[in-house]
């Protein structure tokens, strides 16, 4: 799944330039497949439109930064989802959910891709 993934970027346009990028990029899509639940080496048909209809949401110009910033996307939603959980986030996550939206903001992704409504909300409260 992972070639597919990179197969359906280069469709879009977004090309790697080295391999430092390439293993970034690889490094988001293995992140993306397992919190979806899909094997790494998965080639099921279910899977690929799976992909091609989340993908979709993607804007072709962010696929690339989308997936070297997938970590980043995973840290932001986890923090989301702990905040949703007992509606409190301590001060250390608080913290580094600020470093972590630079660090989207510095890839041009801030609110795109994230709950942005929920960051906000603990941004806001904590700030």
């Amino acid at each position: 799944m992972i070639e597919y993934i990179l197969n359906y970027m280069e469709s879009k346009g977004q090309i790697i330039v080295s391999a430092a990028e390439q293993a970034a990029v690889e490094t988001g899509i293995g992140i993306y497949l397992e919190e979806n639940g899909i094997d790494s080496e998965e080639k099921r048909e279910y899977f690929r439109r799976y992909v091609d209809r989340h993908l979709a949401l993607v804007a072709p110009a962010d696929l690339k930064s989308y997936f070297v910033e997938y970590p980043t996307i995973s840290k932001v939603n986890q923090i989301a989802i702990e905040q949703a959980w007992d509606g409190t986030v301590p001060q250390e996550r608080v913290i580094e959910l600020y470093t972590l939206m630079e660090k989207l903001n510095a890839a041009g992704l801030y609110n795109k891709y994230i709950p942005a409504v929920e960051v906000k909300s603990i941004l806001g409260k904590y700030s």
